[in-house]
């Protein structure tokens, strides 16, 4: 008779609790600098904006130097945010009557991928809510899409280069097919997606749902006729504009969970049987995620969203 150790075979199908070498998502590490913070560091960023006017003096002819009097910019402390996934689990009689012995591990990575699309939704949020960020597109009239992106560069080109369009999927769909739509009205040659390589603009598109405590249903990542233009490289700041930086799980939690994972940024955690099912412990295995993150926007002016264009897309 082949005896089947569950918990082990289960410990073996998700992995380990955590994974130390668990890497951002590919849009966040474009358009932020990543970092960890230690448990109980604090982490702080300028919230004001240094506005002193360069000026330069000509040498004064008894050699005295013009003094004046300068003041440290104020800092605010950021406070870390919690998120964590649903309890999934899985009754033990039902891994071991059927061949799907995998559920879990395709449950850890839904759970992962999960928190990785919730973490880009809120800094993509913060951007379009943000009140202070650039916006392009504000009087539509006479304008298409091409106007559109251009006006968005312009708004931040003083303040650096190196840029990504992070669009959402109507935007992508119409820059893929504007020269086609525009053939017959054309007096210029303007294909569009090679114009913005030339003028060295990555397009990303975002797509994608994920939904979270207080929405009444999956929301996207970013809005379908909607942009946001970013410059990577700041010629008025050091680093890129964001910030996002994912706090270590506490040693003294990872011994808990049996594994020495001082380097780990989020938790993927097999709960072994009993699992408490609406206060019943119940014959069962689960999993479920948890990491603290903050993100912040460190050079506002290095980023331009748009408004709704679903009226030129």
């Amino acid at each position: 008779m082949d005896e089947r150790n569950v918990y082990l075979e289960i410990a073996k199908l998700i992995g380990e609790p955590i994974n130390p070498e668990l890497p951002v998502p590919v849009e966040i590490a474009a358009i932020a600098d990543v970092d960890t913070a230690e448990p109980g560091e604090k982490v702080y960023y300028f919230a004001s904006e240094d506005s002193d006017v360069d000026e330069i003096y000509d040498v004064d002819a008894a050699g005295a130097l013009t003094v004046v009097k300068r003041v440290p910019m104020t800092d605010t402390a950021l406070t870390f945010k919690g998120i964590n996934s649903k309890l999934e689990y899985v009754l033990v009689d039902s891994v071991l009557s059927s061949p799907d012995v995998d559920i879990l591990a395709r449950k850890k990575a839904a759970i992962a991928r999960g928190m990785d699309k919730l973490e880009l939704r809120l800094i993509l949020k913060a951007i379009t809510d943000s009140g202070s960020v650039f916006e392009a597109g504000t009087a539509l009239s006479g304008k298409d899409l091409y106007d559109v992106i251009m006006e968005a560069k312009h708004n931040i080109e003083d303040y650096g280069d190196q840029y990504v369009l992070l669009c959402g999927s109507a935007v992508k769909e119409a820059i893929d097919n504007y020269d086609k739509k525009n053939a017959g009205t054309f007096n210029y040659n303007i294909t569009l997606s090679a114009k913005l390589r030339e003028l060295g603009i990555e397009v990303r598109k975002i797509f994608g749902k994920v939904k979270t405590t207080g929405d009444g249903s999956s929301a996207v990542l970013l809005d379908t006729n909607k942009f946001i233009l970013i410059a990577r490289n700041s010629t008025i700041a050091e680093g890129r504009p964001l910030q996002f930086v994912r706090r270590r799980i506490s040693p003294d939690i990872a011994k808990l969970m049996g594994a020495d994972v001082d380097k780990a940024q989020r938790a993927l955690i097999v709960n072994p049987t009993p699992v408490n099912v609406a206060g019943t412990n119940t014959l069962a295995y689960g999993v479920y995620g948890y990491e603290s993150m903050i993100w912040a926007i460190k050079n506002i002016k290095a980023i331009c969203k748009s408004v709704d264009l679903s009226s030129i897309l």
